[in-house]
């Protein structure tokens, strides 16, 4: 029988590009791709549909983004476009400014994620190999790339030689990973009721992750014991310890203690040592929420910060945080590796063979974690570090190190202006506090939340609020952690919130310019030489 093509359509774009063809998209594609990269600073800090991120409503913001998005509905296409710069134009030049722009300099918002130029490349490269790294045999030498830099993290983390882990897309999902494990080695050999006696003790500060990782894993909600925090935002031992007893003593199971190092809303480490010490005496689990704070220990500030990170059980880690890396890029370290092996322990019969007596890894990656398919993540890390050596990254943090402190410093010169937190690694806050004006605690919030808007409507640094426990604590964080983030955009910044508060000062309280006028302060940066930091 033969078949006659009908020619009732053009033919359409093949789904394998000739190498000609794959040449002109990848140029045009780098062509925006480096104007965005080499240039962060020329796009606004924020776009359209930012309005949350400040505290009265925008229905132009909200409008405009609901625009933007209505914009882009359409049916599914049949035929492929023929004009890629013009489509390529509308997704750098039209929808990507309208979103907030964390790789610029003045972005000391949330946490930043640096999306570091080189890790993209290793992104294109893993996803043009497309290769499955979980089976160690599936593909040896990139599986043994991922294997490295877990490594890498073990030792910079003084992990012992039973040590492992794997990447994640992100501190969420590992920390799930870990509380699972956490779970499992406690309860493994006692009836399924027990986990119900479970109990687990984090900061007021703690990140909600822990919360929800709980919630997915089946822990009642009351069996967690949030225990409150010092002036420094720093766990309470002394509650800690007093909870854990009394726990005990009404026939709960503590099974795991999960300590700081380095919150989200001011950077806070908790006494890690002595949390690790309360761990084993009351032989629980000890995890070690580091996702923002970790790769700090690439400093000797950093290292004596966190001392006693070596004890944990578990470490999280978001190399998309202070190493600089894209987001979606997390990490899970554990003390014991075969403490993941026992907890993922599942199969399938069209699954392959194991390969631990075939390979030189202790176990595939895929019997480490919920995931079965997954992207090949660890070259996000690897390539970066073995272009640029780790020295570059050790800078950087160093030098955010000195910039918070210095920004602190001239913050709390500032007339009326109050710190917060001060700053243990690279995140403060702070808030006006004009005591004269005797304001409610309701007045005072309003206050600052109209200084936070005041200082970013300025467009040259983006500020995120931190939010109290109680009336009259809010405040204003400022996170200083990109690598593109220099003196010259911190400059810029504080003469933009020594305007700003006069402005609110002004408008809000009615206060004369004499008044409300800031005095003048240093805007050099001095130059701290390595022997001065090692005495900070």
């Amino acid at each position: 029988m033969n078949f006659v093509a009908q020619a009732t359509s053009p033919p359409s774009p093949s789904l394998q590009p000739t190498a000609a063809e794959m040449y002109e998209l990848v140029n045009t594609v780098m062509k925006y791709i480096v104007s965005v990269q080499a240039n962060p600073d020329q796009l606004p800090l924020a776009g359209s549909g930012y309005q949350w991120l400040h505290q009265r409503d925008r229905h132009s913001d909200t409008e405009a983004a609901i625009a933007l998005a209505r914009s882009l509905q359409e049916p599914l296409p049949e035929q492929g476009t023929t004009n890629v710069e013009a489509l390529l134009q509308d997704l750098f030049e039209q929808l990507a400014p309208h979103s907030l722009n964390t790789n610029g300099g003045g972005y000391l918002g949330f946490i930043p994620s640096g999306g570091l130029f080189h890790a993209a490349l290793a992104d294109f490269i893993a996803l043009s190999l497309n290769r499955y790294v979980p089976i160690f045999m599936a593909a040896p030498g990139l599986a043994a790339i991922e294997a490295q830099a877990v490594q890498w993290l073990c030792n910079l983390m003084d992990l012992p030689a039973t040590a492992g882990g794997l990447f994640t897309s992100g501190g969420s999902i590992a920390t799930l990973t870990a509380l699972h494990a956490a779970r499992q080695q406690h309860f493994a050999d006692q009836p399924p009721t027990a986990w119900l006696q479970g109990t687990v003790y984090v900061s007021e500060q703690a990140h909600y992750c822990l919360e929800k990782g709980l919630a997915i894993c089946g822990l009642p909600r009351q069996n967690l014991r949030q225990i409150p925090v010092d002036d420094q935002f720093r766990l309470r031992l002394d509650i800690l310890e007093a909870t854990l007893q009394q726990d005990i003593a009404a026939g709960y199971q503590p099974f795991l203690i999960a300590a700081n190092a380095g919150t989200t809303n001011t950077g806070a480490i908790d006494n890690l040592l002595e949390m690790g010490r309360l761990a084993r005496t009351y032989r629980t689990w000890f995890h070690v929420d580091a996702a923002y704070g970790g790769f700090f220990k690439l400093t000797q500030r950093g290292q004596r910060l966190l001392r006693g990170i070596e004890q944990a059980d578990s470490i999280v880690l978001d190399p998309h945080k202070s190493l600089f890396l894209p987001y979606g890029t997390g990490a899970l370290l554990v003390r014991d590796r075969t403490s993941l092996q026992r907890a993922f322990d599942f199969t399938g019969s069209y699954m392959p063979a194991r390969s631990q007596e075939t390979s030189p890894l202790e176990e595939d990656m895929l019997y480490l974690s919920p995931e079965l398919t997954r992207d090949f993540r660890g070259l996000r890390l690897w390539l970066p570090l073995k272009l640029l050596g780790v020295q570059p990254f050790r800078s950087q943090l160093d030098d955010k190190l000195d910039l918070a402190r210095w920004a602190a410093t001239q913050l709390s010169n500032m007339p009326h202006m109050q710190l917060v937190a001060e700053p243990q690694l690279s995140i403060l806050a702070f808030k006006l506090q004009p005591d004269a004006a005797k304001l409610t605690a309701q007045d005072l919030d309003d206050l600052n939340r109209a200084l936070l808007d005041a200082i970013n409507e300025r467009g040259n640094i983006l500020l995120t609020p931190f939010k109290g426990q109680q009336p009259g604590e809010f405040a204003i964080r400022m996170a200083i952690l990109s690598f593109r983030t220099t003196a010259v955009n911190l400059q810029q910044g504080l003469k933009d919130i020594q305007q700003a508060a006069s402005q609110v000062l002004h408008t809000r309280l009615g206060w004369e310019e004499s008044l409300c006028t800031l005095q003048e302060f240093t805007w050099e940066m001095p130059a701290i030489a390595s022997n001065q930091r090692e005495a900070a």
